[in-house]
């Protein structure tokens, strides 16, 4: 017995350490950077560091926070904010196979043959060649802490069962209670437990004063762990239900036959996720991979019908009502990927998939000790290699289509937003003091602002729609500059303050740098004239230096495309709306004058006024379209601010500052007759 035992822990280890290396290997640099989810959890970090202790995190949908809290530790070690929030779901995804071998382990105690002797192992084997536990793995997401959870919780419930200890149903109601900490789809787990505990005393016939206080045990263990998170969900209404009322397939408004239908088609996609056609998020899996390779897939089959085969015995139908249980989020789910919401059953399918390969051998086996063939110890011989073959042929399987086609897609650069991380380590590099313009990536951007270490001097606008210039930088300033995504701001800036130059570059994308860095020295002069001079003092704020119009005759149908250049002159704290209005006859349409109108914030709400600091000018675009069934005639271009909670205009103020009006026209235009 003790030979056997180190056997299996020696095979254990082997299996560990080959799951280690799938989920551990490249975590440095695959995936290529954190995106905007694995950023926020880095934000995390960031905020513990400084003294936060929430027990949930608000933001990005609401997020349980032990997974974060798991990666500040990480952090601690590792020093790298993206490595660190990898290397935490790599991390808990090596841990889950012991766990798995061990609740399968416990489960397949009572059975007999091969499945008895060998189904931890191979349970613990199928999780570590699992693609779908692989990749999820790897992509720094909390929802990794389920399947760990899961096994767990249902090991010492089993324990328990099988052995009455009351310490077996401690360590159930605590990995319950963790597992309510961790992510949505773990809230089937209670309703898991309460049915195993159930149905294997009905097994019995029996159901005693101890088994009560064992149940009634492991709830209020999970009740106390739990307890921080439920007081946060009663205080704060609504917070526990957000993300799942938001992606809940089925409406109580529409009728239950469009629900029935809706509940169909989840199930079929659901289904068919397993072993046919998979998710077709490409920053989680090669669009459309099965959840399971065909070896995996015949055996998960085989499996499934022996449990319902055998289903009156407690293992095979608790097997089912985890494999149901904690798919069921995938299949009330309407939005994300099947195989991040089913992830908890994971643990139950690598079961099943030990039942399949060990269910034929030990019929194989009975059946020959009935009738002795001569030939029954090759057969038991083939199919013990073809059983090998079948876990060696899912390892290169898993490795290849991760580590050599998923990793090779040239779109992991942009699905994992390589980009903005790069701009956010830029901007950590820069020296202090310096003034940072960014350009069309917000800088509100959860990967930039992590990877930049929440740098505070850093302002974005968006390069299609305006520019901002500073009118005499008192320090060097530098703009970060997008080109595929504006091809504005370079130009411009080599226009508006020549004594610059481009300094650096950021990495590759489709062989050109993803950003450009344009550096101004301090004390650069801007040199920015409009075409047209017009001056007017709002309340202070906002000082109108001028436009530039192409043209003053249109036609119905056509666009005024209209530049309108204006410097701040104070700082403002509220976000004020720039309106453009073509006045002319009265219009039936607008009861009034007005026939066509541009109302937006600055830069189209990329650059608020209450980001603006005094002598900034900014150079903003509008375009107003003329209705086809404008008359011909005289008409005027009109422009100002409102505030549009208010709708309050701010006054126009004179050279002795009183006020004298709300807004300043422009020019004139002719609309001609269309010919």
């Amino acid at each position: 017995m003790i030979e056997s035992r180190s056997r299996k822990l020696l095979l254990l280890t082997g299996i560990t350490l080959l799951a280690a290396f799938l989920r551990l290997y490249r975590i440095d640099s695959l995936p290529p950077s954190d995106g905007y989810d694995q950023a926020t959890y880095g934000l995390d970090v960031l905020a513990i560091l400084q003294g936060a202790r929430p027990i949930f995190f608000p933001s990005n949908f609401g997020r349980e926070a032990l997974f974060s809290y798991l990666v500040t530790l990480c952090f601690l070690v590792v020093q790298d904010g993206a490595t660190a929030v990898y290397a935490t779901s790599a991390i808990v995804g090596v841990l889950t196979v012991p766990a798995v071998y061990l609740v399968a382990e416990e489960m397949f105690s009572a059975q007999e043959g091969a499945l008895a002797r060998f189904g931890g192992l191979l349970a613990a084997l199928a999780m570590a060649v699992s693609y779908w536990h692989l990749s999820w793995s790897r992509l720094g997401m909390r929802a990794i802490l389920v399947p760990l959870f899961a096994a767990t919780t249902v090991y010492w419930l089993w324990r328990g069962l099988r052995t009455g200890s009351r310490w077996a149903f401690v360590g159930c109601g605590l990995f319950l209670g963790l597992s309510m900490h961790s992510y949505q789809a773990a809230r089937a787990l209670p309703l898991l437990v309460f049915l195993g505990f159930a149905y294997v005393l009905w097994s019995r016939k029996s159901f005693s004063r101890s088994d009560l206080i064992n149940l009634i045990l492991a709830y209020v263990v999970a009740l106390i762990v739990f307890a921080p998170l439920g007081y946060y969900f009663v205080t704060h209404p609504g917070s526990s239900g957000l993300r799942v009322g938001q992606t809940l397939v089925v409406s109580f408004s529409q009728n239950p036959g469009r629900n029935a239908h809706v509940l169909l088609d989840q199930l079929i996609r659901t289904l068919l996720t397993f072993s046919i056609r998979g998710d077709t998020d490409p920053r989680v899996t090669i669009p459309g991979r099965p959840a399971l390779n065909p070896f995996l897939s015949v055996a998960f089959t085989l499996g499934v019908t022996i449990s319902l085969v055998r289903i009156k015995q407690p293992l095979y139908l608790f097997l089912l009502i985890w494999l149901a249980g904690l798919t069921a989020p995938a299949i009330l789910a309407q939005y994300g990927t099947v195989t991040k919401r089913a992830i908890g059953a994971t643990p139950a399918v690598a079961m099943l998939v030990a039942i399949g390969c060990l269910a034929l051998w030990d019929s194989l086996h009975r059946w020959a000790a009935r009738h002795r063939p001569s030939w029954y110890r090759g057969l038991s011989v083939g199919l013990a290699i073809l059983i090998g073959i079948g876990f060696a042929y899912s390892g290169i399987r898993t490795y290849r289509d991760y580590f050599g086609i998923w990793s090779s897609d040239p779109d992991l650069f942009t699905h994992f937003e390589t980009g903005q991380s790069a701009i956010g380590k830029y901007i950590k590099g820069r020296p202090e003091g310096e003034q940072i313009y960014v350009s069309p990536v917000p800088v509100d951007h959860h990967s930039v602002v992590f990877n930049s270490e929440q740098r505070r001097d850093v302002k974005s606008y968006h390069g299609r729609f305006c520019i901002v210039v500073p009118k005499r930088p008192a320090r060097d300033t530098t703009y970060v500059v997008v080109p595929a995504d504006d091809k504005n701001s370079l130009d411009l800036l080599q226009e508006y303050l020549p004594q610059g130059e481009v300094v650096d570059e950021g990495p590759l994308h489709h062989q050109l740098p993803y950003f450009l860095a344009y550096r101004v020295p301090a004390g650069a002069e801007a040199q920015v004239a409009p075409s047209h001079r017009a001056e007017a003092n709002w309340d202070n704020k906002v000082q109108l230096l001028g436009y530039d119009l192409g043209n003053v005759t249109y036609k119905p149908g056509d666009t005024v495309r209209l530049t309108l250049y204006y410097e701040g002159l104070g700082k403002m704290n509220t976000d004020y709306t720039v309106f453009t209005h073509l006045l002319g006859p009265y219009n039936p349409a607008s009861g009034g004058p007005l026939w066509a109108q541009d109302d937006s914030e600055p830069c189209k709400r990329s650059y608020p006024t209450s980001a603006w600091d005094a002598g900034e000018i900014v150079v903003d675009r509008f375009a107003l379209s003329i209705p086809a069934k404008a008359p011909p005639g005289e008409y005027k271009l009109e422009m100002g601010f409102y505030n549009w909670r208010t709708l309050e205009r701010l006054p126009i103020l004179d050279a002795a500052g009183q006020v004298a009006d709300d807004y300043v026209i422009l020019t004139q235009l002719r609309i001609n007759a269309r010919q």
